[in-house]
Formats: C-alpha cells, sequence, structure tokens
C-alpha cells in the first residue's frame, strides 16, 4: 500500500513540474535592416544590422555576427551599439562610406532605432497576450 501511495506522490510532482514549465517561453525576438539601401545602392554587399530584445531584460544589436548589447531594454540605450557598427561598417566597407556626411548616420541611425522601438512594442504585446 506504502508504494501505491509513493507512487502517486511522485506522479503528482513529475506532472505539476511539467505543467508549470508549459507556459514559460522564449519571447525574444529579432528584426534585421539592410543599410546598404541607405547608405551604397550602388555596391552588391550586404550591411545587416539586427536588433533582438526580449522586451524585458535583454536588447542587443547583431552586425556581421558580432553582438553590440544594449545599456537597457529601451531602444533609445543602444547609442553607443549603434556607433559601434556605423565605426565597424565603415571599416568593413571603407568604399561605400568615404564620402557619407554625419546626416547620413544620423538617418541610418534614426531608421534602425525605429525599427527596433517597433520590434519592442510587438514582443511586448505578445507578453501581454
Amino acid at each position: 500500500m506504502k508504494t501505491k501511495n509513493y507512487f502517486y506522490l511522485i506522479a503528482m510532482v513529475i506532472g505539476s513540474i511539467l505543467i508549470s514549465c508549459e507556459g514559460v517561453e522564449d519571447l525574444e525576438s529579432c528584426d534585421g535592416e539592410d543599410l546598404a539601401d541607405t547608405f551604397c545602392e550602388q555596391l552588391d554587399i550586404d550591411l545587416i544590422a539586427t536588433f533582438c530584445s526580449d522586451g524585458v531584460n535583454n536588447s542587443y544589436y547583431t552586425y556581421n555576427g558580432v553582438d553590440y548589447q544594449c545599456d537597457g531594454i529601451e531602444a533609445s540605450s543602444c547609442e553607443s551599439a549603434l556607433s559601434n557598427i556605423t565605426a565597424q561598417m565603415q571599416k568593413d566597407e571603407p568604399d561605400c562610406f568615404a564620402k557619407k556626411k554625419s546626416t547620413d548616420f544620423e538617418s541610418a541611425n534614426k531608421k534602425i532605432s525605429i525599427m527596433a522601438e517597433n520590434l519592442l512594442l510587438e514582443v511586448r504585446n505578445k507578453s501581454f497576450n
């Protein structure tokens, strides 16, 4: 009789663990923007900056396989990451950026920030549903 009771107890514990873990999911989402469209229309290259966030505690940009962490989860906290990406793009594609002005970089950064804000809004909406 005791064995049967232990079996039920173990089954209940395992069942409750499985049920409690079922609702946990990774809500991280990513979206990318090809900046070659903005900077280097005449060159056949990819300059893709990708923004990823879980909307709660982790946001970062990825460019050319390198992650550039943001200071927080808001797109506005990613200014240093964006400037690091821009500097790396200039090193990677000097022909593309040779004649660009700072206003060109500002418009590209604004474009990426808007993409990031839209993604954050989408991730947060998913987490509340």
